[in-house]
Formats: C-alpha cells, sequence, structure tokens
C-alpha cells in the first residue's frame, strides 16, 4: 500500500547512514565515532570532492585532476547539459516543508549529515590545496 513520508521515516524501511557505513565498511552494528572518523578519512585519503550545489565548479575540478582535455564543442555540449541538470531542481529543498518526518529521517542519519559537513570543509580545502588557481585558468580558458 501507499505509504506517507511520516511512515517511512519512522519504519525499518529507511536505511540509515549509507555513505557512512559504506565507507567504514559496518554494514549491521550501531555506527561508533570512530566509524564516522573512519569515513571522514577514507573521503579525505580516497576522493576528490565535489558537490552539486557547485556543479559546474565541481566538473572542472575533475577535468583538472584527472587532466581531461575538454575541446570547445564538447565543453558547449557539457555545459548545456550541466544546466539542463541543475535546471531540475534535485536540491531545492526550499520548497520543501520542513516537519517532523524529515526531523526524524536527519537523526536516523545524523552520521552521513556530519560526513556531509566535512565533506563541504574539505571541497574547500581541496579547492585551495589541490587546485590552487588551476580551476580559476580552465575558467578564463572558455
Amino acid at each position: 500500500g501507499d505509504m506517507t513520508l511520516e511512515q517511512f521515516a519512522t519504519s525499518h524501511l529507511l536505511q540509515d547512514n549509507f555513505l557512512t557505513r559504506t565507507l567504514s565498511r559496518n554494514k549491521d552494528a550501531p555506527l561508533t565515532e570512530a566509524d564516522v572518523n573512519l569515513a571522514k578519512e577514507v573521503l579525505k585519503r580516497k576522493f576528490v570532492v565535489g558537490l552539486y550545489d557547485h556543479f559546474e565548479d565541481s566538473v572542472r575540478r575533475f577535468e583538472a585532476f584527472f587532466g581531461w582535455k575538454i575541446s570547445e564543442s564538447v565543453n558547449s555540449c557539457q555545459s548545456k547539459a550541466v544546466q539542463q541538470e541543475l535546471d531540475l531542481g534535485y536540491n531545492d529543498f526550499d520548497t520543501l516543508p520542513y516537519d517532523q518526518a524529515y526531523a526524524e529521517i536527519a537523526q536516523k542519519n545524523r552520521a552521513d549529515l556530519e560526513l556531509f559537513k566535512f565533506a563541504e570543509y574539505l571541497y574547500k580545502y581541496q579547492g585551495r590545496a589541490l587546485f590552487g588557481n588551476a580551476v580559476e585558468r580552465l575558467i578564463t580558458m572558455e
């Protein structure tokens, strides 16, 4: 049958902390601070972080990091595809009501929310440490 968001949020169907569990390899046991710290360490050492809210800049970072040489025609096509993705507004949470269901989901996923805050920090740090002005040079070449 149909299930409301409130019912889903309090059900056993809501998988908690998927990313933290994946990175820490703790699939079932209650998460500990050590699990969260391990997930942060894996994220820091093994990932170039991209953020949906900085989609275009993230794509440019991936291009710079992986050494992708993008031609002007591909860049134009890519820009259109990026804009179409942004227009979908997947992360436009301002229109959603914050209620008990969202509070319950946030509570059940507090380790992933902490990991996300760390990813935001890491995004800024990697921007300075890994890329410096490399991404800005890519932008001015367009």
